[in-house]
């Protein structure tokens, strides 16, 4: 509701406007999620980009206030997810019960620590709520307390704090000599070992001395730590590695350090993770550079085939990863932006009519056709999906023969034009059992400043197109690959078109030699007018029937001759 989405940007005028046209100020939203706020009281509450001014002026208005948790979270909790100080000070002025428990065993301390306050300001809140009597001894039913959490993110000074205030020190599992690397000197260190403690006990995290050292930041205890014998190649719980605990310290001699020690940087914790995934995801671009330097292969996927690219959230980040060999069509779909430039528009406004006119896929009649569809267009601006759009027009009825338009796909290309534009092509959505399965023809053009147009063509121009590469060469896009329909899917012939990015006409490209056959979800790297073709997947015939199969070679294209050639993988 609008309500709702005004509350949590702290817009009073917009939520005034609600009121007036007859809108509850207790409305529930229509999601039975109880992670997320339900009452425009709440938005404001929760969101960390509204002040205290939205809920003053929501209480002011008669807003039901839930000092209590009952069923789902209490108000208490959404102010406190905010970080925001004041909100929970009123709060609490108002009654709200500080000593609350949910159904999970959280409270207000542990909640605390996975708020949106960072640093010194989640100190200040931590502080300010035990000054106002917050327990200190809860655990979640998930074995999480305050303190075991601050003690895993590695906030040592907020460890600090709540062991002074009384938490039960036991919780973290530390030795002395723990204690000692993450509040004490060398010297002091150094008088324990003398006493005989010991380097490989863990903590409750298990980690050693060392380790703790990494977390700290600390590069002269993990150097005394290691020349008085720790493991170097110790590792924590799901066997994080060093570099992680040096990475979240955000310490790069440290990292630097532990390079030069002769850790691998391509190690991996036991979910596949590698150090710069996780440098990525933390939006360390210094750290990635220097592990990029250091011999860290960009394309190495953890189990969940998440790469460095795709946990990457910054323009730096992949511009440094695009330099080391990915491929921009790995990022996310949410970081698109970044590089078309389009907002994410918060409000859907567009007419049920408009829906109802355009909300099924159609092809061009031209060369290309301007697709200018109100409908497409508020997709392309949402990146939605058609369950998202069904979902906002009640539109219940399934057309067994027809999908709902949309922008949310998969293997779609992303392609950047020397003079700033982007171009995404194709793609598809959800997959065949879906009844909102449909492969896209169509080409959107981003001009750079937010703007940008969808071009369709007809089917025996450009068919449906997923999983290809799109590579600019001399003012054209090559789109080499395609799944497809299985009904498309020709075996040992290459689908090539190339787009002209001046007319955005497209053209299918006749080549001749051994090409890679129906390959995609393959790469393709341009060098000196030939294309490099390696890795994906290929239809052939296996076992007498057709099936996907890994592409093991490397096929050169000769953009002058339209000419291919194989090389063996091993020489490529």
């Amino acid at each position: 509701m609008k309500i709702d989405r005004y509350a949590q940007r702290g817009d009073i005028i917009g939520v005034q406007q609600e009121l007036a046209l007859g809108v509850s100020i207790d409305s529930i939203n229509s999601t039975a999620d109880s992670f997320k706020p339900q009452t425009p009281l709440q938005c404001a509450l929760a969101s960390p980009i509204t002040g205290i001014d939205m809920v003053e002026f929501l209480l002011a208005q008669g807003a039901t206030l839930s000092l209590t948790p009952k069923q789902g979270k209490s108000d208490l909790y959404w102010a406190v997810c905010s970080g925001n100080l004041e909100k929970v000070q009123l709060l609490l002025n108002l009654g709200a019960e500080i000593g609350y428990v949910d159904a999970n065993g959280y409270d207000v301390l542990i909640d605390a620590m996975f708020s949106e306050a960072q640093g010194a300001e989640k100190i200040a809140l931590v502080k300010f709520l035990i000054a106002k009597g917050a327990g200190l001894q809860g655990r979640s039913s998930y074995g999480e307390s305050a303190l075991s959490v601050a003690s895993r993110c590695g906030w040592f000074e907020m460890v600090q704090v709540l062991l002074e205030a009384g938490c039960d020190r036991a919780l973290l599992g530390w030795t002395d000599l723990m204690h000692t690397v993450a509040f004490g000197t060398v010297s002091e260190i150094e008088a324990q070992l003398q006493q005989g403690a010991d380097l490989t006990t863990v903590d409750d995290w298990e980690r050693t001395p060392w380790l703790l050292s990494l977390q700290a930041g600390d590069l002269e205890k993990a150097q005394y730590l290691l020349n008085a014998g720790s493991n170097p190649r110790a590792t924590g719980r799901c066997g994080k590695l060093p570099m992680m605990y040096a990475l979240e310290s955000g310490n790069l001699p440290m990292l630097s350090w532990l390079i030069e020690l002769g850790l691998d940087v391509n190690a991996a914790d036991q979910f596949g993770e590698t150090a710069l995934m996780l440098a990525a995801e933390l939006d360390q671009v210094e750290a990635a550079s220097i592990l990029l330097n250091a011999g860290a292969i960009a394309s190495q996927s953890d189990e969940y085939n998440g790469t460095a690219i795709k946990k990457a959230g910054s323009v730096e980040m992949i511009e440094g990863l695009i330099a080391a060999g990915e491929d921009l069509a790995d990022i996310e779909s949410s970081d698109r932006r970044l590089f078309t430039k389009v907002d994410f528009p918060g409000e859907w406004e567009l007419a049920r009519q408009h829906y109802d006119a355009d909300k099924y896929p159609r092809f061009g009649t031209r060369n290309p056709e301007v697709m200018n569809v109100p409908f497409w267009r508020e997709m392309v601006r949402f990146r939605g999906g058609a369950c998202t759009a069904r979902s906002y027009y009640h539109d219940t009825e399934y057309n067994a023969e027809e999908a709902v338009w949309c922008f949310d796909r998969f293997g779609q290309s992303i392609t950047r034009l020397p003079d700033g534009r982007v171009v995404e092509i194709a793609g598809e959505h959800e997959d065949y059992y879906d009844p909102d399965f449909y492969i896209y023809n169509d080409v959107v053009v981003y001009d750079g400043h937010g703007d940008f147009q969808i071009y369709g063509y007809p089917r025996t121009v450009f068919p449906p197109t997923d999983f290809h590469t799109a590579t600019w060469v001399d003012g054209w896009i090559y789109i080499i690959g395609n799944l497809g329909y299985s009904s498309d899917r020709r075996i040992g012939e290459t689908p090539i078109y190339r787009l002209n990015c001046i007319t955005f006409a497209i053209e299918e490209v006749s080549t001749q030699g051994e090409s890679p056959g129906w390959i995609s979800s393959h790469r393709a790297v341009p060098r000196d007018r030939q294309l490099h073709i390696s890795s994906g997947k290929v239809w052939a015939i296996q076992q007498d029937k057709p099936m996907l199969v890994d592409n093991t070679a490397t096929y050169i294209l000769d953009l002058d001759q339209h000419c291919w050639h194989r090389v063996e993988a091993e020489s490529s």
